[in-house]
């Protein structure tokens, strides 16, 4: 008995807010929110007719669904209407609502779950008391809110502070229903109701329903903009056809890394040129001279990462990556690229398509990245004349570099040397 004190005392105190909420006249509030929901839905349609994002077809179905669901709640009474419809219908709703967020967040729908909840009301709820209906609503309601809120609060591909408050929401309406469910094993009704408004904790639970719908469509409208506004700038920063960084994001990261390694860290800057590309693209066709463009970022980017460092396309053919790394380090990285493409790239282009390489370090930090650059290009221009598919060290560079590293990499390779 002491275990079930406190939802019998919480249950008390929300029967007296609900009490006080028998004055609300709800089938005015209905047809009011009606009017609201029916225009969130247009307003949802609208956007996805000219934007053709996914996700707004089904919260505008979502909407007007509602908005039918609030229409016959409004005049169910006047027209004899059974209250079993409109929760069928607001329970459709709310399927559509998830079956949005699940195309939001990049993930496949299931047309079954989005209409499971109204037909399970329909075929379990449609004859039973007005408590077991209460039971069966907030239960079924609670499944699709706390689904909302993981899909929204897992989803961090562009990670939205936005989609965590909307789930948040989400997770706090399911928390309501599943308290009016506890509440609802401590009411006692005496005698038959003339109407659903006649139980307090109806109107309880159609005032929270209405207000958490439309603050749910706004912050589902700031959600996408917030989203469209994120792919926008990353848009902004990527190279379509590699999928890499392009020169404003390589700029960008470059100067948070110089920033960031004040000390005795030394940045390493490797530059890449594809040799004879545009012979490959005059005799093979700009698709082969794409797919050289392709497979060399796939290289790069796999042993860039393996660095840690940062990769991106600054040019038509050309590519930089910029490494906190020994001078010696930056060179092994640039060779092991220019290998690895040698070797995958050999059925392209009639084994044309091979790499040189310039790398450069910076040492001092009042040059910036502009001199870091020079240096580099300096060094592949030297690589280009000794032959092309081969990595220079800058002069600079050289100088860093332990006299025992560049006497290893002599050794073992021939073709690099210490310009």
């Amino acid at each position: 008995m002491e275990a079930l004190a406190w939802p019998a005392a919480a249950g008390a105190c929300i029967g007296k807010v609900g009490e006080s909420l028998m004055s609300i006249l709800l089938p005015t509030l209905f047809a009011f929110n009606t009017f609201i929901y029916a225009l969130l839905g247009a307003f949802m349609y609208f956007i996805w007719r000219e934007d053709r994002a996914g996700e707004f077809r089904f919260w505008s179905l979502a909407f007007f669904l509602n908005s039918g669901a609030l229409l016959v709640y409004a005049v169910s009474d006047l027209a004899a209407i059974p209250p079993v419809l409109a929760g069928a219908l607001n329970l459709w709703g709310v399927g559509a609502l998830w079956a949005g967020i699940r195309v939001f967040v990049e993930k496949p729908i299931s047309r079954v779950a989005a209409i499971a909840g109204g037909a399970i009301w329909i075929l379990a709820f449609s004859d039973v008391s007005l408590l077991i209906r209460i039971d069966g609503r907030v239960t079924i309601a609670a499944a699709y809110a706390f689904s909302i809120a993981y899909e929204l609060y897992s989803y961090n591909k562009e990670r939205l502070t936005i989609a965590r408050a909307t789930a948040a929401l989400s997770a706090f309406h399911g928390c309501f229903m599943a308290l009016m469910g506890i509440y609802a094993q401590f009411v006692t009704v005496d005698t038959p109701m003339k109407s659903v408004y006649d139980s307090p904790i109806a109107k309880f639970m159609a005032a929270e329903g209405m207000s958490h719908g439309i603050v749910l469509g706004f912050m589902l409208l700031a959600l996408s903009k917030v989203r469209a506004t994120a792919r926008q700038k990353i848009a902004a920063l990527t190279d379509p056809l590699t999928g890499l960084g392009n020169r404003r994001a390589f700029d960008l990261a470059a100067e948070r890394a110089i920033e960031k390694s004040r000390g005795a860290e030394t940045l390493v800057l490797l530059v890449f040129d594809l040799d004879r590309f545009k012979m490959i693209n005059d005799r093979f066709g700009h698709a082969e001279g794409d797919r050289v463009l392709r497979r060399f970022a796939d290289v790069a980017a796999r042993n860039t990462k393996a660095a840690g460092g940062v990769l991106a396309r600054v040019g038509g053919e050309e590519f930089a990556a910029l490494l906190i790394c020994e001078p010696s380090t930056g060179l092994s990285t640039a060779e092991r690229i220019r290998c690895d493409f040698a070797e995958e790239a050999a059925t392209l282009a009639d084994g044309l398509a091979t790499v040189s390489a310039g790398v450069a370090a910076m040492q001092d930090r009042t040059a910036g990245l502009a001199a870091l650059m020079r240096a580099a290009d300096e060094a592949l221009y030297m690589a280009k004349a000794a032959g092309r598919n081969r990595v220079f060290l800058s002069p600079d560079a050289a100088r860093v570099a332990s006299r025992a590293t560049r006497n290893r990499y002599d050794d073992m390779l021939p073709p690099l040397t210490a310009a």
